[in-house]
């Protein structure tokens, strides 16, 4: 299991510590980003595509374990620059330069992504700097390393920058099956949260987790329903201010893994709010 990975330059180890949990990939390319309305697939190649190949290869096939589930245990942001729409050809445009963040509890999925991020032709087939992101001949222009501010409060606002969802597999009378995606106005949505963040922390500390976690909205009325498409399979999450509340040691984990299910999908990136105005 690749909890480690040896890395020739010291000066990764140095940035990289149980304190940084979040990347910023900085991207550029000569012209305007072009990218189909449903773009997550292509930022989650990317972040493959920037881990060495034989642990790639395990996260994405295999993953952290715990009783029958798997977990990536990595989240990413959508894009953080604004776009242009264009709804006839299902289309969003971007500027030249763009970027996004990556989190991990795992210290060596942010090293192999901060190390192949620098030195991408030492990495990249053909050894060339530059990538497809999407249709879009790119160069990867930046890394920043961020140290998370250490949580030492029970209870947190955040901001959800990508939707935050949740939900089940119910089985219909016919014998067929149909997901139901929660809201934060019931009560399941805060509990299969804390329950889902309980199984990434045993998945990755391999102990029994200690802890809960509540989340709720600061005020529902400001929270949105966001539908989304991954690879053909339509998701309902949710965004806005929520109150997520619990042992510091636990929120911390949430920041760096994310919070509800498909993370590794680029569901559930959060950020701290200062309390400033609530």
């Amino acid at each position: 299991m690749f909890y480690q990975t040896e890395i020739r330059r010291s000066n990764f180890r140095r940035w990289l510590n149980l304190n940084i949990m979040k990347l910023k990939i900085s991207l550029i390319s000569d012209k305007e980003v072009v990218l189909p309305k449903e773009f997550n697939y292509i930022t989650q190649a990317l972040i493959y595509q920037l881990i060495d190949k034989v642990p790639a290869q395990w996260l994405h096939e295999d993953g952290f374990k715990v009783e029958k589930r798997s977990f990536k245990l990595f989240v990413f942001s959508s894009i953080l620059e604004k776009a242009k729409y264009y709804k006839q050809k299902v289309i969003f445009t971007f500027p030249h330069a763009i970027s996004f963040y990556i989190s991990s509890p795992v210290s060596w999925i942010l090293e192999q992504v901060a190390k192949n991020t620098v030195f991408p032709a030492r990495h990249l087939s053909g050894g060339s700097e530059r990538i497809m992101f999407g249709q879009n001949k790119m160069s990867i222009s930046s890394v920043e390393i961020i140290k998370n501010d250490e949580i030492t409060e029970n209870k947190i606002r955040i901001n959800a920058l990508t939707p935050i969802e949740i939900h089940s597999t119910l089985l219909k009378g016919d014998g067929s099956k149909k997901t139901y995606y929660y809201s934060p106005s019931e009560t399941e949505y805060s509990e299969l949260i804390s329950e889902n963040l309980r199984k990434k922390w045993e998945a990755y500390y391999k102990e029994n987790c200690p802890y809960n976690i509540t989340t709720e909205p600061v005020q529902i009325k400001y929270c949105r329903e966001r539908i989304r498409s991954f690879k053909g399979t339509v998701i309902k999450g949710w965004t806005g201010h929520f109150w997520i509340e619990g042992e510091p040691e636990f929120l911390q984990f949430a920041f760096a893994v994310g919070l509800g299910s498909r993370n590794s999908s680029g569901f559930g990136f959060i950020e701290k709010v200062e309390r400033a105005g609530v």
